[in-house]
């Protein structure tokens, strides 16, 4: 199975002269993987080409978070501020009951 994906915003505008999506991207699923995106697609009554969109689109913001807060960590070691072994200890207790 290929999936088509149109790259681009989801509305032209009246000046645009063409369509808006005009960049189009092909990507084959191993047969398990299909069977997935279509059981899922189903389910929520959208098509496979849309339930790909949302879910690169939810991986990319993911991933830009998390680059972003490593980032913010590696600049507070930087400025030499760190944590002991011992207080994360402590903290992941407190979060976890234990």
């Amino acid at each position: 199975m290929k999936v088509r994906l149109r790259w681009g915003f989801p509305w032209s505008l009246p000046f645009a002269g063409k369509a808006a999506y005009n960049k189009r991207m092909e990507i084959s699923f191993a047969p398990e993987l299909e069977a997935k995106l279509n059981r899922i697609a189903s389910q929520t009554g959208k098509g496979p080409d849309e339930v790909v969109r949302e879910l690169v689109a939810s991986y990319l913001d993911h991933d830009e978070w998390f680059r972003q807060e490593v980032g913010k960590g590696l600049a507070s070691l930087d400025r030499g501020k760190t944590v002991s072994h011992e207080d994360v200890r402590r903290q992941m207790d407190r979060i976890l009951g234990s």
